[in-house]
């Protein structure tokens, strides 16, 4: 299973992170060029991290409705590990990721 993150350029270090936290292994979809906001969600992906202060507004809405869609638990984030780890906390707590 995978997990995507949408938006950003350098994200290596979430990347990193979200592996060593189970979540592994990690796509990431920039959403910067037109041919790439119009893309589905990956097959077999189990979370969506959205980075919310590098990603439009109309990319981010298009991904929760279709993650939505499918069922799958959405995280919005800043570029801030520490933000992203108390949302997956957040989520475990709550039941909604394995």
């Amino acid at each position: 299973m995978t997990t995507l993150i949408v938006g950003g350029d350098h994200v290596d270090t979430y990347r990193a992170f979200l592996s060593a936290s189970g979540y592994g292994p990690v796509m990431h979809l920039k959403g910067r060029k037109p041919r790439e906001c119009d893309q589905a969600l990956p097959r077999h992906t189990r979370l969506v991290v959205i980075m919310v202060d590098q990603v439009s507004h109309g990319l981010a809405l298009r991904m929760r409705r279709a993650a939505n869609a499918q069922n799958l638990p959405v995280v919005f984030t800043k570029r801030s590990i520490s933000q992203l780890n108390k949302a997956l906390d957040r989520m475990k707590r709550g039941g909604l990721v394995q």
